[in-house]
């Protein structure tokens, strides 16, 4: 364990439903899509496995890393993780040292969760005997297990126990690139947002001649080969990768995309469309979005708070 490291467990959601070969391939896809983000914004992040758990381990900057963590399509949240023996009372004492409120009269509560098969403790048995020794140390405290002031959430396995700290929402969605390719011409705000809606869903985005350099580098921001068509198509296609097809375009003209990808005789091909995926958004819903798509760590996706998509049924 490297001395000063940083860890996050990393919580996949979807991918998570998928039969095996297809979710090890969605996860090899995230993992270079983690390598990418993190070259970009000049950090140390290597991946561990720690038993059923993926680990993102840095000595950069906790700050950074977490942007980083918010823009990586297919992550549903990062956990924030101390490693610890799986031990109650060096939960204890770990817990009670990184508590800002030591000393003061507050509220606690324990949480376990177990991965993998049972060991000595149960979880209930775990979170009790933690318990017992933050009262021993800490007479401030009294015990209030449905809304504490200050919550204690372990992750435990046989060998180590994680004391985590608080959830960071992540994007969710599909590792971008395990999906078709689609041509997009990035001229306005809307374009913007609608490419970035199929990345969210896995698509590879090919930014053609015309488009707005601005637009794009937000984009940019989500996966760093979207700066370039060169760099999306090497990307999608290179040694050991997905070779996807083409699906469709967007903010382009259906009959120049099927111009410049004429049929090749006898080879299969998807049923090329143009795409809409913020087809009957309002105004005020795009607003969202687009702040979202801007500032992740501030403005939450409106399709995952479900109140701004959900407003017109109380108007």
């Amino acid at each position: 364990m490297s001395k000063g490291a940083k860890f996050w467990l990393l919580r996949f959601g979807e991918l998570s439903i998928k039969s095996r070969p297809v979710r090890q391939h969605f996860q090899r896809v995230l993992e270079r899509s983690l390598e990418d983000l993190a070259i970009q914004a000049d950090i140390d992040l290597i991946l561990e496995k720690s038993g059923t758990h993926i680990a993102a381990v840095s000595h950069s900057s906790s700050e950074v890393v977490e942007d980083v963590l918010r823009h990586c399509f297919g992550l549903v949240a990062a956990d924030p993780a101390r490693p610890c023996a799986a031990d109650p009372e060096a939960i204890a004492d770990l817990a009670l040292q990184h508590d800002s409120r030591v000393g003061e009269k507050r509220t606690f509560g324990v949480r376990t969760k177990r991965s993998g098969p049972k060991g000595k403790y149960s979880s209930q048995e775990f979170s009790g005997a933690v318990g017992h020794f933050m009262l021993q140390k800490d007479e401030t405290l009294s015990v209030n297990l449905s809304n504490p002031e200050s919550p204690v959430v372990v992750n435990l396995t046989n060998s180590k126990a994680w004391l985590l700290g608080d959830r960071i929402k992540c994007p969710g969605g599909l590792p971008h690139g395990v999906q078709g390719k689609v041509l997009a011409r990035i001229i306005s705000e809307k374009d913007m947002l609608g490419a970035w809606q199929l990345m969210r869903r896995g698509c590879r985005i090919i930014p053609q001649d015309g488009s707005n350099q601005d637009l794009l580098a937000i984009l940019a921001k989500w996966d760093p080969t979207v700066e370039s068509a060169e760099k999306a198509n090497k990307a999608s296609s290179g040694p050991g990768r997905n070779k996807a097809s083409l699906w469709g375009a967007i903010g382009m003209d259906f009959a120049e995309v099927v111009a410049a990808n004429p049929p090749v005789e006898g080879r299969k091909y998807t049923p090329l469309c143009n795409l809409d995926p913020l087809c009957g958004w309002t105004d005020d819903e795009l607003s969202v979005l687009a702040k979202h798509v801007r500032e992740p760590s501030v403005y939450p996706n409106p399709s995952a708070d479900g109140k701004t998509l959900l407003a017109w049924i109380d108007e």
